[in-house]
């Protein structure tokens, strides 16, 4: 009986000292990697993907015309990320009345988890508003994605600044036509969208942007307290030695029966590349939200203006309810609210009541009060730019 406890004990030990290495390599191989996903693409590299790309213009075969897109491929670390920019060719809205020749400024849309871009009013709306308008399918996500990825997988919200340099210095170069003017970059981010979007202007330098408009933002999770501050930071220890573990299958909030016209909404999308339960989860994407959120809960200095528009009211549960139709059905919105201070020295926070997760897509009048919101706070963001440009000649 001695010898089989110490067997057990010397094997404890063994294994103890064991996990504990790997869970020292593991971390010391995430932090290089968070490393090179942190370190903003050279004017060289970018020139290089912008030249790659120009010539590879096709029609959108999601939205067809007038929408053009553009492959964007990097290699930030140790894996290739194909992304697609979607370009609404400025000039093309038909709600505009008149239309000044040159836009005033650029708007890049982000999506959030489980989607891709095809909110054509967005693109119309902003251009009749005087933007030249663009937004990005993310790697693994919408028309970047490809047969046998792991559907908007992700390891670090840092894999995405690559693409996201790309994409900004892209639509920087279409938009300006071949002029040399430097025109105002707003980044608008929904959900996981606004989740991604902090981090990365925390991490470039944020006065190279006019704003960010934060629709919906994934701040926290929706969990209980415990869930959110104990359950999920364990879980998320556990992943940095399992990251490709699949996570137990959860069911998904009804959310797409409130959004397609051939339900309760007025919209139509691809459900393949936004379905109706969410993709297959797995422990190191659990990790990478849960660090991302960690870092804005920690506070951020974020230079840039920021916008952040949220529902007033939260949808608990899973199963149907009309509530979806005026409430977030996937996040707690007083969180929203509690945590948008944290990005920044120049937050506005705005409830839009009656809105649904993605406020864009709310009911009309909803929707137009989201708009009117955003265009206002743009209008103000964009004058104190110009008035911090020219004080600086």
């Amino acid at each position: 009986m001695n010898k089989l406890k110490s067997f057990v004990v010397a094997a404890s030990a063994v294994l103890l000292f064991t996990t504990s290495a790997n869970a020292c390599l593991a971390a010391c191989k995430e932090k290089k990697r968070d490393e090179a996903y942190s370190k903003q693409l050279s004017a060289a590299t970018l020139q290089t993907i912008i030249d790659n790309a120009l010539p590879l213009k096709t029609v959108d075969p999601e939205l067809g015309e007038p929408y053009q897109v553009y492959p964007i491929d990097v290699k930030p670390y140790d894996k290739d990320f194909h992304a697609t920019l979607i370009e609404y060719p400025y000039g093309s809205s038909p709600r505009a009345v008149t239309h000044e020749p040159n836009p005033r400024g650029i708007i890049l849309y982000v999506h959030g988890y489980n989607d891709y871009f095809f909110q054509e009013e967005l693109a119309e709306k902003s251009d009749s508003a005087g933007f030249a308008f663009f937004a990005i399918d993310l790697h693994y996500n919408g028309r970047s994605y490809s047969e046998g990825e792991p559907r908007s997988d992700m390891r670090s919200v840092k894999e995405y600044y690559a693409e996201l340099d790309a994409a900004v210095a892209l639509s920087k170069k279409i938009a300006a036509k071949g002029s040399n003017v430097k025109l105002p970059f707003v980044i608008l981010g929904h959900s996981q969208g606004g989740l991604i979007t902090p981090n990365y202007l925390n991490e470039r330098n944020s006065e190279d942007f006019a704003a960010l408009v934060l629709n919906s933002p994934f701040l926290d999770y929706k969990n209980s307290w415990f869930v959110r501050n104990v359950a999920f930071p364990v879980f998320s220890d556990i992943a940095l030695l399992l990251p490709d573990a699949p996570a137990p299958k959860q069911e998904a909030p009804k959310y797409n029966i409130s959004l397609l016209k051939s339900e309760k909404g007025e919209w139509e999308f691809n459900r393949e590349l936004k379905s109706d339960e969410w993709p297959q989860q797995y422990f190191g994407y659990l990790r990478a939200t849960t660090r991302g959120i960690k870092w804005i809960h920690a506070g951020m200095q974020i230079k840039a203006p920021v916008l952040m528009m949220r529902s007033g009211c939260t949808v608990n549960t899973v199963k149907w309810d009309d509530d979806y139709m005026r409430c977030d059905c996937m996040l707690d919105v007083n969180l929203l609210e509690k945590w948008a201070p944290k990005l920044g020295s120049d937050v506005t926070t705005v409830t839009i009541e009656d809105g649904m997760h993605d406020l864009f897509l709310s009911r009309k009048d909803v929707r137009d009060n989201a708009y009117r919101t955003m265009f206002e706070f743009l209008d103000g963001a964009i004058l104190r730019k110009q008035i911090v440009v020219a004080q600086n000649f």
